[in-house]
């Protein structure tokens, strides 16, 4: 009779088996250490980068910028990406699912200006230097937009951008960019009427890396009551 070949399975399911029979507990973590292997290994693309500009127009932090109170970030002449009222349907990006970390940098307005994602996170007249929010996000454009107090329009990241609004990013490198805000009063376009760091805080597993490491926990609970069976037997 014709012999069938072994599935992956199976041999797996063997293995286990021979684990069980001969005593040998060393390989029995050498496979769960693979599995585990191979899952982080299924797990790392999801761990590129996600964050990422599109569209708008290239430039560089402006000279009337100003930097004080805001913890890191850019310097006057680092470039930025800047968006108007004429670029909808761009904007900063999520490639895939993440939890997205959003922290308030400062702000040099007369107006009190909003920054908001699923609900009002941060506002000028109330929000501390460092101040948090995390919010859940699927791929696509990041949501948030910036309401402005003097003129009343908002900008919204992937548009509309009410004008004379205008935003800008600036890429600080490992999945975080600042989120910059002119509120257009007046006629200073300094980028620093509200700012956030926008980064990447966690990226969720692939259900097919779940799968694995649960089929993984199946076969060790598996082994475990096949030999509490022969015990007993």
């Amino acid at each position: 009779m014709e012999e069938r070949e072994e599935t992956e399975i199976e041999c797996v399911i063997r293995r286990f088996s021979q684990c069980e029979k001969q005593g040998f507990q060393d390989m029995k973590i050498k496979l769960i250490g693979l599995a585990l292997a191979g899952a982080l290994l299924v797990a790392s693309p999801a761990s590129a980068m996600v964050l990422s500009v599109t569209g708008g127009t290239a430039d560089t932090v402006p000279g009337n910028f100003n930097p004080t109170g805001f913890p890191g970030g850019v310097l006057i002449g680092d470039p930025i990406t800047i968006f108007d009222s004429g670029d909808a349907g761009f904007g900063l990006s999520l490639s895939s699912a993440a939890n997205l970390r959003f922290e308030f940098l400062g702000s040099e307005a007369d107006f009190v200006n909003v920054f908001n994602s699923g609900g009002d996170l941060f506002s000028t007249a109330t929000a501390a230097v460092g101040d948090v929010a995390t919010v859940a996000a699927g791929g696509g454009f990041v949501p948030f937009s910036f309401l402005g107090g003097g003129s009343g329009g908002t900008a919204t990241n992937g548009g509309p951008i009410d004008s004379p609004l205008l935003m800008a990013f600036a890429d600080l490198g490992n999945n975080t960019f600042l989120a910059m805000f002119n509120d257009g009063g007046g006629p200073d376009a300094d980028f620093d009427d509200l700012v956030v760091r926008v980064s990447v805080s966690q990226v969720p597993l692939p259900p097919a890396v779940w799968l694995l490491i649960s089929a993984v926990l199946g076969l060790v609970s598996f082994a475990r009551i096949r030999r509490q069976g022969q015990q007993a037997a």
